[in-house]
């Protein structure tokens, strides 16, 4: 049982390489502001996608400086969205942190699914089978996307209704949470299945060119 369990984690090598490296990275977010001394980063606002506490960084020992740097260079970090842990804000925010948990859920999902050359049918094919027959009207390919549409709707209603402070309306971070994780999941199922479907394409091909040369060799002169 150990054994087939293990060979399906590692069926497709990228995938399970996915797998690890998310894990890691997500454990380093909890891991990361424990290694430097409380207050280190604490109450900062900061730019998505711009490394804007640089300064801060070259302060941390080697691990924490490559967590925050790239949280950083990816997240806002805004304290007031943020979990915090030893006396410092997390690396990535609440919402964030949610989609990266999740993420990790959706790859191990998509492991155990029967693979398919169709990356809609691979994320059809993590679903109960009383859920694949009735979006399996609309085929794979429309019924993937509507799966990964409605995954990002919870996190787009928060986010807008935020951003343009609809009512003054401000999230908290257990919303953030909450929307962030189907986000994560089916941005989890979405690489995880394009991994998928490239190596059941190549296991195809590569049994299509044994059957042709098992045929040839039987072939007379």
């Amino acid at each position: 049982m150990a054994s087939a369990t293990w060979r399906r984690l590692t069926w497709s090598k990228a995938l399970f390489a996915l797998l690890v490296l998310n894990l890691v990275w997500t454990a380093s977010l909890f891991v990361a502001p424990y290694t430097v001394p409380p207050g280190s980063f604490a109450n900062e606002v900061g730019g998505a996608n711009f490394v804007d506490h640089g300064d801060i960084w070259e302060t941390f020992p080697m691990y924490a400086r490559v967590v925050y740097t790239f949280g950083d260079s990816q997240c806002h970090q805004l304290y007031f969205r943020s979990f915090w842990l030893n006396g410092n804000q997390m690396p990535i925010d609440a919402r964030m942190t949610s989609m990266y948990i999740f993420a990790n859920l959706g790859v191990l999902a998509v492991m155990f699914a029967q693979p398919s050359t169709s990356t809609g049918q691979v994320v059809l094919n993590v679903f109960p089978l009383f859920v694949r027959k009735h979006l399996q009207r609309l085929g794979a390919e429309r019924a993937g996307a509507l799966i990964v549409i409605a995954g990002m709707l919870p996190t787009a209603i928060d986010g807008f209704t935020q951003l343009f402070a609809i009512g003054g309306y401000e999230s908290t971070n257990l919303m953030r949470v909450l929307t962030g994780a189907p986000l994560g999941y089916v941005g989890g199922l979405l690489v995880g299945a394009m991994l998928v479907t490239i190596r059941q394409f190549t296991a195809e091909m590569d049994q299509m060119r044994a059957l042709a040369g098992v045929a040839t060799s039987r072939s007379p002169p």
